[in-house]
């Protein structure tokens, strides 16, 4: 009986001390508990930009001026003021070799230089000027450009002789197309106009309005 009450003694006190180690873990613990200090409150930290402001003054664009292209001058001497003459080096009919293509348009085109061509009766002709510039009686062409020999669908490696003048519609409702006047032909010692309702000899006479513009 002794031995059961001195044990319920001591658990009993046990007990009561755990209770007190608790009660004083809790209160440590606790952000409000009983002697706990307020914490301390910051200042608001103020911090001062890095990057600075710079004007920046836009620059005028300039726009390029185009460069003319220069006219090669003509020496007085490479002029033909005579009537055209076809070269025959050229006359397929008499020229048992056939030049390049590059041979027969460069003749062809210095045997129609500084010329005016009729291309349909009751027409005014053409004037195939040096460059390529086309002109009429009052001046140059406002809606052709760039006169030049090429190569005519008609052209074969027998029959050489038919070359196609070609030049740049650059006014009008054709603008920015090609097109054929002339489609000639070497025959019988002659030129023929074969892009024609009624295909004939070729009117071709040296255009003193082409001589003109050279002085």
């Amino acid at each position: 009986m002794l031995f059961r009450n001195s044990f319920i003694k001591r658990i009993g006190g046990l007990a009561i001390l755990s209770l007190a180690a608790t009660a004083v873990f809790i209160v440590g613990c606790g952000d409000g508990g009983i002697g706990a200090s307020p914490k301390p409150t910051l200042a608001p930290t103020s911090i001062q930009p890095t990057w600075i402001r710079i004007t920046v003054t836009p620059q005028p664009t300039e726009t390029p001026t185009p460069t003319p292209t220069p006219t090669p001058t003509i020496s007085p001497a490479d002029i033909d003021y005579g009537p055209p003459e076809f070269p025959l080096d050229l006359d397929p009919e008499l020229v048992e070799e056939r030049p390049e293509d590059e041979l027969v348009f460069k003749g062809w085109t210095r045997f129609l230089n500084n010329t005016a061509i009729v291309r349909r009766q009751g027409e005014p002709p053409l004037h195939l000027c040096t460059n390529g510039v086309i002109m009429t009686a009052n001046g140059p062409h406002s809606d052709l450009q760039n006169w030049r020999v090429e190569r005519s669908p008609a052209l074969s490696f027998l029959d050489w002789g038919t070359i196609a003048v070609r030049v740049d519609i650059v006014g009008g409702t054709w603008a920015g197309r090609e097109w054929t006047p002339f489609t000639l032909v070497r025959r019988v010692g002659k030129v023929f106009l074969t892009n024609n309702p009624n295909p004939a000899e070729a009117d071709i006479t040296r255009s003193d309005i082409c001589l003109q513009s050279l002085q």
